[in-house]
């Protein structure tokens, strides 16, 4: 075919080697000549095969310390030329500057590097500048020139070498010109991100590569893929969990697990009380059904459960402690779709393995303060936000009756258990035996705040064995606009309310808590969840 293209000159300069040789022993088979320099060249010369040195062709060595190797026209010239261009050709001969057919390059591991918590000036020594060059160029000129960009087009250059010996079509060069484009950008977006961590400028680059496709999407007609985010040392992200067993997850499955991880271990953060505390958080829908904190780990699933146990079928939980066989052994009669754990000892793995369908993931509880970015979609567009992460500082009563400072651990879990919950957000939270905290009321997702208070998960508290209403704490993700919430809340029997405050009838709202003997505490911080 016309637009097919022999081989006869490669320049190779990479910084992995792994599986390099037999392309290596391929090239010099077909009679390919190699260019190279430092490292690399050493490489294939101990492979036994001719090398000649950039540095010849070019007659400057590499300088500063490995920073200028292969930027010169000898190479750029060679690289960029256009076959058809009589002048360009010309100009070739003119400076004795060989055409080069074939680039294979993989960058410095900046990446890599970053994540490893390496000092500032070993990250930028990682900032490829020649590799990076010769991509761009390669690809540029993908009509006359084959680039390949990343180690992990070793395989399918070795594939097209052996199947067409040496040779390349229109096709062929223009994939791995896709390939190398998407090297290029993704390598200079990791490095912005680098640069732009302390930044206030309105900039976000995201670039996202090896997906892994999905069982379906939200419903079963549609697709769905997951990307990982390269992880900022020291963190741990729900991408780091692993399957132990079950089908694979769906885009739903991978939502649920990330609140349950987020909430059990958030939940686990904001209680300081209990020696050797166990959270454990039942998710569905995106919402806690079920939350508790206690000092072991079977109460804690079974107040944690008891929250909403209708709820509860099909749900996806997180334990902040390794599950046991006893822990596997009370799910014998119960549906779940995924269980999640720091660890699991071999009896409870056992048990778990007679549920076939059913997700067992490993994954460490979620540091308190991630400073992670929180990424959404909308119709033309995306947004970005911080998310919401750490304590509450403030606790101020603003009615005649004083909060009670023995409820402030209580409220600091009521609080963490409330901003999981999706706005409009009630929840009500309450002391167990032993100091052990539990949701044992939530409503959630209603268009008003006077709906979510009036359908609680538990109608009525006395319902719930072990719940003191008067001494549990209600809490609102956000203010209450009318004095209705604060009658609501009366019917109830609460006397203890926690939310953020901020309404121009905060006045009202107060009043009404004073006719009703109620304790209001205001945080002066809204946690809307949409």
């Amino acid at each position: 075919m016309a637009d097919n293209k022999k081989i006869k000159t490669a320049l190779i300069s990479v910084f992995n080697k792994e599986n390099l040789d037999k392309i290596i022993h391929k090239l010099n088979e077909l009679g390919v000549n190699i260019l190279s320099t430092g490292g690399t060249k050493s490489f294939i010369e101990s492979l036994g095969v001719e090398v000649t040195s950039v540095e010849s062709l070019t007659g400057y060595p590499s300088i500063l310390g490995g920073r200028v190797k292969t930027l010169h026209p000898k190479v750029f010239g060679g690289i960029l030329s256009r076959r058809d261009n009589q002048g360009d050709v010309s100009q070739l001969t003119e400076y004795e500057i060989p055409e080069i057919d074939l680039v294979i390059v993989d960058l410095y591991p900046f990446e890599d590097t970053v994540a490893s918590g390496a000092g500032e000036q070993d990250i930028i020594e990682k900032i490829d500048i020649g590799g990076i060059s010769l991509i761009r160029a390669a690809a540029k000129n993908f009509k006359d020139v084959v680039i390949v960009p990343s180690k992990k087009e070793y395989t399918p250059l070795l594939e097209l070498l052996e199947k067409k010996n040496g040779e390349t079509s229109m096709a062929d060069r223009k994939w791995y010109a896709g390939q190398a484009f998407a090297v290029s950008s993704h390598y200079d977006a990791a490095i912005f991100g680098y640069f732009n961590n302390d930044s206030n400028d309105a900039a976000e680059r995201i670039s996202l590569n090896n997906g892994h496709v999905l069982r379906y999407g939200e419903n079963p007609h549609q697709k769905a893929t997951f990307f990982k985010f390269k992880n900022t040392p020291g963190n741990i992200t729900l991408a780091d969990a692993e399957v132990l067993q079950g089908k694979a997850l769906s885009y739903n499955n991978m939502l649920d697990a990330d609140a349950a991880w987020k909430s059990s271990s958030d939940a686990f953060h904001s209680v300081n009380h209990i020696d050797n505390k166990v959270a454990v958080s039942v998710i569905k829908h995106l919402n806690p059904c079920g939350l508790a904190v206690s000092g072991d780990i079977m109460q804690s699933l079974e107040m944690a459960w008891a929250g909403d146990p209708i709820s509860a079928f099909g749900s996806i939980l997180f334990f902040t402690d390794t599950v046991t066989k006893e822990v596997a052994q009370w799910f014998a009669k119960k549906f779940i779709e995924i269980v999640m754990a720091p660890a699991f000892t071999d009896e409870a793995l056992e048990v778990f393995s007679k549920k076939k369908n059913l997700r067992v993931l490993v994954i460490p509880i979620k540091n308190e303060i991630t400073n992670e970015k929180l990424y959404r979609s909308v119709s033309g567009g995306m947004l970005v936000q911080d998310e919401d992460e750490g304590m509450d500082s403030k606790l101020e009563t603003v009615t005649a009756k004083e909060f009670d400072s023995t409820k402030v651990n209580l409220a600091k879990f009521g609080i963490t258990a409330c901003k999981h919950l999706k706005s409009n957000a009630i929840a009500v939270v309450s002391e167990g035996e032993n100091g052990s905290f539990w949701l044992t009321g939530a409503g959630m997702g209603q268009p008003n705040r006077l709906d979510s208070l009036k359908n609680l998960t538990m109608p009525r508290f006395n319902m719930k064995e072990g719940v003191d209403i008067k001494n549990s704490i209600l809490i609102s993700d956000a203010f209450f606009p009318f004095r209705d919430s604060i009658e609501a809340a009366n019917e109830y029997g609460v006397k203890y309310i926690v939310e953020p405050g901020g309404s121009i009838r905060d006045k009202e709202v107060i009043e009404a808590c004073n006719e009703y003997g109620i304790a209001m505490a205001f945080t002066a911080r809204r946690h809307f969840k949409h």
